[in-house]
């Protein structure tokens, strides 16, 4: 008798590490935008000045992953992303939406259905108009994306933010 075959779509279970807390993107909790379809993403605060400032995680889901079984390129450059964005916020202090003007990606290594991946901001240049990273996305202690990310800083310090809900 065969054994049985998994589903492949089944989930596999997050347990993010100590200290990461599920990212809310919605501000009203009712709005579903396309950061909320990738999977549940985790954040985490460190020590402001050091590379932990802000680290995004997400477990590999079967989902998430291409036909040979590897996370999908378009999930990797969708966290790199959010993680330029927010991590620049978080390292800077903006506090404002920065949209991506123009983003590199180098897929270094796979990563497989359960792995913990996080992602890392390391800001570069901020200017009147724009602000420069390097995002890494890590297995452990391996490297499995490089990004560079150039962001629009905009000027009016409200730009970005979304209209208060009605109440």
């Amino acid at each position: 008798m065969d054994a049985p075959v998994s589903n492949p779509a089944a989930s596999v279970a997050e347990n993010p590490p100590p200290g990461f807390r599920p990212i809310n993107f919605s501000r009203d909790g009712t709005r579903a935008d396309f950061n909320t379809h990738v999977g549940t993403l985790y954040g985490k605060r460190g020590e402001k000045g050091t590379p932990d400032a802000f680290v995004m995680g997400f477990r590999v889901q079967p989902h998430m992953c291409n036909p040979v079984g590897g996370l999908h390129g378009g999930m990797m450059m969708t966290v790199a992303d959010l993680v330029a964005g927010m991590g620049t916020n978080v390292h800077t202090g903006l506090r404002r939406f920065l949209p991506t003007v123009n983003m590199t990606f180098d897929f270094v290594a796979p990563a497989r259905v359960g792995d913990w991946v996080e992602g890392r901001c390391e800001v570069v240049r901020v200017t009147r108009n724009l602000a420069f990273a390097h995002i890494f996305l890590t297995v452990g202690e391996r490297r499995i994306l490089r990004a560079s990310s150039i962001m629009k800083v905009p000027s009016d310090p409200a730009a970005g933010r979304a209209p208060p809900a009605k109440s």
